[in-house]
């Protein structure tokens, strides 16, 4: 699974090209292809890519059923849009919005109650990875969801060290194996998918996707160019 999420980029026009580009990527069936625009332009996108494979999903929503809550969107209207998934927990909202494991089990609950996937992001602070606690920061941010009662069969989680986000810097092959195995063990599922973000990129893939336990990646800024998001595609395709 490749997912790029976009963040606040793009105006309309933009927004349409860059997925009308994706829509032209050649890819394996067995690869499972995302994008995950600004909400304004979702409707738009799902328009474009309705008889495609990719994936459309949210950057964010609440759990919240409608109500007064301005400003905001819940699950079921990302659903009805035609997503397939929501981003949540992504590191750059922890730090920002306050947002914790605790408070969001009840979007990933809802989020699952229509259908999509939630795809929870959990990493550590390079002040966290350097006094020794990276492991422990991301066993208590997945905690949270194996004593919550939900059935997490269908949750995707990606782990995104804080520091390497939008820095140009990626973990080593040997951290990217030892935190998967670590997530691995925590969720203790089998068929959970565990992706890496972190500054992926055509140059830094092969070395992601060679590490074990790696089911994908979450991409950021290479994912708003189309030829640098195909060959990370690519890179995954040939590991």
């Amino acid at each position: 699974m490749i997912i790029g999420n976009w963040k606040m980029n793009t105006l309309r026009a933009d927004a349409l090209a860059l997925a009308n580009a994706v829509m032209e990527m050649e890819y394996l069936d067995s690869t499972r292809v995302g994008i995950c625009p600004p909400a304004l332009w979702i409707d738009p996108i799902t328009r474009i890519v309705k008889d495609s494979s990719i994936l459309v999903g949210a950057q964010d929503c609440l759990g919240d059923r409608a109500g007064a809550h301005t400003g905001c969107i819940n699950a079921a209207m990302v659903c009805d849009a035609g997503c397939s998934m929501v981003i949540l927990g992504h590191s750059e909202r922890r730090a920002r919005f306050g947002e914790t494991s605790e408070k969001l089990l009840n979007t990933v609950a809802a989020v699952l109650e229509t259908g999509m996937f939630p795809l929870v992001c959990v990493g550590e602070t390079k002040k966290q990875r350097e006094s020794g606690k990276a492991f422990d920061v991301v066993a208590g941010q997945l905690r949270p969801l194996l004593t919550s009662g939900l059935d997490l069969g269908g949750i995707v989680i990606a782990y995104e060290p804080v520091w390497a986000i939008g820095t140009g810097l990626s973990a080593s092959r040997k951290d990217i194996e030892e935190m998967h195995a670590t997530v691995r063990e925590v969720i203790n599922r089998n068929d959970t998918l565990v992706l890496y973000g972190g500054s992926v990129s055509p140059e830094s893939a092969d070395d992601v996707f060679n590490a074990e336990g790696v089911s994908g990646a979450l991409v950021g800024g290479a994912s708003l160019n189309v030829s640098k998001f195909a060959a990370i595609v690519a890179a995954w395709e040939r590991k």
